[in-house]
């Protein structure tokens, strides 16, 4: 499934049994609109995954919705873009990517 398949807002609760898992150039539009639009001291951090993509826990998304900390990152987001190119897996899915050494 992919971030375009969740009806958000989405619950921490059920948040938090997924990861985002995505490439390099959605890690990069990230760091950009993190620095941009973020909170110093509230920073998303990817874990890279054998395999070369970046993986997240999707609990994040309990902060996009107005007044959160993660709003305005996400308005500016390219959801056209965004919402196809994220993948939304299972954690222990997204654990079991990690390289043997980071676990």
């Amino acid at each position: 499934m992919t971030l375009a398949d969740l009806t958000l807002p989405i619950s921490y609760e059920d948040a938090r049994q997924y990861a985002l898992v995505f490439g390099d150039a959605i890690r990069a539009r990230l760091e950009i609109l993190q620095d941009q639009y973020g909170q110093r001291d509230c920073r998303i951090v990817p874990r890279v995954l054998a395999d070369g993509r970046y993986m997240t826990s999707a609990d994040l998304l309990t902060a996009i919705g107005p007044g959160q900390w993660m709003h305005a990152m996400w308005e500016a987001a390219d959801k056209a873009v965004l919402l196809p190119n994220v993948e939304v897996i299972p954690w222990a899915d997204a654990v079991a990517l990690l390289p043997p050494d980071a676990n």
